[in-house]
């Protein structure tokens, strides 16, 4: 309607098209950073809608009242214009088609190298976006169809798609390297660590974005006659029908890079007929194919986010990679990896998840974040456990309840599990039911009520897994417990201060009485009992020491060196509590995440409870308890094995 406005003023129709464009995407651009970084969660999430809202009716009042009543959509209209216009609509299609298979590969990119944070998502649409304004920027003047018109769009779209290829493997080891550079020389703040990932996206997709934003504005000076809408149309169109195909079929029966490979290939149909030309365009090809096998070869991207982040590391796993099994569902990806015929490592959607040494075949970490609470269960009749993971967290639930509910949206897990089989036999089980669904939806629609619930999904950070940690998920949790119930959740120690905070004003008055497990650095088991109910061990299965490849007494006392007694109460009391419609953890987590920069290397968790207080090494000397609380650490944490009775424990904090 703008466009309508600009175009009856009397500027020329493609002009006004572009000059349009180029400020609406640059707003778009601009809103959509400040809302997720800014005010996502003081606003709330109903109050940024309720005013969008108002804005488009009040938009909608004006151009009625400055418009008159609106035409009518004429159907035989559209069918004329696909008719009469075909050869120009019909290649238009394709290319959207294309460009909306290349957005999502090109996304899969960034959730691989920047972590499958929920923020990313948004940093990915703000660069395309981006291009898409550039783009029309360039087309302002008429000199930019001089540069470039839709013939010549059409005749080398096959040298540039794989052009674009070679760019999309490229910038991510060129930003790799800039990484090393960064890494150890400064103390990142939160605006250097987002300049970072912004700077990746952008050099990452504008190139791509741009050419593919080149669409509309071409197409639309080929024909003026044509309205807008019908472009916009077209173009909206195919480029969904393009996602849509990557997600349903495309992703999970050929790898990104070859498919893109094929995209430019299929491309050469609107090759030049000249015989020169085309065997210019051939082998610009070749060349181009030879340098995407040579950046692949090179630098896998199978090993995860972290290699990325530095050049050194990816191109060192990537020779150290010894095999890659890859499994993939709908549009998850778990890689199941080994190094060196030595290490095995997971790597789910570019997050590392475990790391195994050959012949250990379930991670002893997540095992016990399984079995801590199991000690505290009055009843063993029904558990709940919120997310698969690796498996290992529901094994001595599997073994020990009636009924075990495993809920998760993601079952690529059960076909990574056949390489686990301890895992594998005690979860391909009658009395474990595996059901795909998201688990807050489960928790508020199913109106069972279990014994122990686990939300076994190790971070809010990735996956956009904080709703888990909402209040609207705690409250949920805590109606369907038994009144004796327990509950148990990671807790994050990659978490900054304020976030740990927050998750405890969350829960405040849910869970008042709760002991902490250490599990490994910067992970811990947070195990509660429902309400006012007090927090007891009743006794520890034997089945627990069995899972964890140890004797009954061995396993209690390391139960009891592990298990931290602490408070539920907020250091800062009166603080923000992380609700649906107001994610504060959301917008934390994605103005400084964990892992950039070396910013990882404080456990906050220990920090923010001072857990160093309860087990000191110097305090350790006059307290036999606490002396033997620190060694069984040291050996839980750092493997150490102590030879003399008087050696002296290493500090754990």
């Amino acid at each position: 309607m703008y466009f309508e406005e600009h175009r009856k003023s009397g500027l020329e129709d493609t002009s006004a098209f572009n000059k349009v464009y180029f400020y609406f995407h640059l707003l778009v651009v601009a809103a959509l950073v400040f809302l997720e970084l800014g005010v996502l969660h003081t606003w709330g999430i109903h109050f940024i809608l309720l005013t969008l809202t108002v804005t488009e009716l009040a938009w909608a009042i004006y151009w009625k009242k400055f418009e008159g009543k609106p035409s009518p959509l004429k159907i035989n209209t559209l069918k004329e214009e696909f008719s009469q216009s075909s050869a120009l609509l019909l290649p238009l299609l394709g290319f959207s088609i294309i460009s909306g298979i290349i957005q999502s590969i090109l996304y899969r990119q960034i959730q691989n190298v920047l972590a499958p944070l929920a923020f990313h998502y948004s940093l990915y649409l703000a660069a395309l976006i981006l291009s898409w304004s550039l783009a029309s920027l360039w087309f302002r003047s008429p000199k930019g169809y001089k540069w470039l018109n839709w013939i010549q769009f059409k005749q080398k779209s096959a040298a540039l798609i794989l052009a674009l290829l070679v760019w999309s493997l490229s910038w991510p080891v060129f930003w790799s390297w800039m990484m090393d550079l960064l890494t150890g020389s400064i103390n990142p703040s939160a605006t250097v660590i987002f300049l970072v990932r912004a700077i990746f996206c952008i050099g990452l997709v504008l190139p791509t974005g741009f050419f593919f934003g080149s669409l509309l504005p071409l197409v639309k000076k080929e024909n003026e006659r044509i309205p807008l809408g019908t472009h916009l149309a077209v173009n909206s169109c195919g480029n969904a029908i393009g996602i849509l195909l990557y997600i349903a079929i495309l992703f999970e029966v050929i790898g990104n890079f070859q498919l893109w490979g094929l995209l430019g290939l299929l491309c050469l149909i609107f090759a030049p007929s000249n015989k020169k030309l085309k065997t210019i365009t051939a082998a610009t090809a070749l060349v181009l194919g030879s340098l995407t096998y040579l950046l692949t070869k090179n630098f896998s991207w199978d090993v995860g986010s972290h290699s990325h982040r530095g050049l050194y590391r990816w191109y060192h796993d990537t020779t150290q990679l010894t095999d890659v099994k890859e499994f993939k569902h709908k549009s998850s990806q778990v890689n199941y990896l080994e190094f060196n015929h030595s290490l095995n490592l997971l790597i789910m959607n570019g997050h590392h998840s475990i790391a195994l040494r050959k012949g250990v075949p379930y991670s002893m970490t997540d095992t016990f974040m399984g079995l801590s609470s199991l000690s505290y269960v009055n009843k063993f009749d029904k558990a709940l456990v919120i997310g698969l993971g690796t498996g290992a967290t529901v094994m001595g639930a599997a073994e020990m309840f009636a009924h075990t509910d495993v809920v998760d949206l993601d079952t690529t897990m059960l076909r990574v599990m056949d390489y686990m089989k301890p895992v594998a036999q005690r979860l391909k089980s009658d009395k474990v039911k595996f059901t795909e669904a998201d688990g807050l939806t489960y928790l508020r629609q199913n109106k069972q009520r279990y014994d122990l619930i686990v939300n076994n999904v190790p971070s809010p950070v990735y996956f956009a897994a904080a709703k888990l940690w909402s209040r609207e998920a705690l409250e949920a949790i805590y109606e369907s417990l038994e009144d004796d119930g327990i509950f148990a959740q990671w807790f994050d120690g990659e978490l900054d201060q304020e976030s740990i905070n927050i998750q405890l004003e969350t829960s405040q008055d849910l869970f008042k009485h709760c002991d902490l497990f250490y599990l490994q650095f910067n992970f811990y088991s947070f195990v509660c009992s429902k309400g006012d109910n007090p927090l007891k061990v009743k006794a520890h299965p034997a089945k627990s020491a069995e899972i964890m490849e140890t004797t009954p007494e061995l396993y209690a006392e390391y139960f009891d060196s592990l298990k931290f007694t602490v408070s539920t109460i907020p250091t800062t009391p009166g603080g923000p509590t992380n609700t649906l419609n107001n994610p504060y953890m959301d917008v934390l987590v994605a103005r400084n995440p964990p892992g950039w920069l070396l910013n990882d290397l404080t456990d906050n968790v220990a920090k923010y409870f001072k857990l160093s207080q309860q087990v000191n090494a110097e305090a350790a000397l006059n307290s036999p308890l606490m002396d033997k609380k620190c060694r069984n650490l040291n050996s839980w944490i750092f493997h150490k094995r102590f030879n003399k009775s008087d050696e002296i424990c290493a500090p754990i904090f």
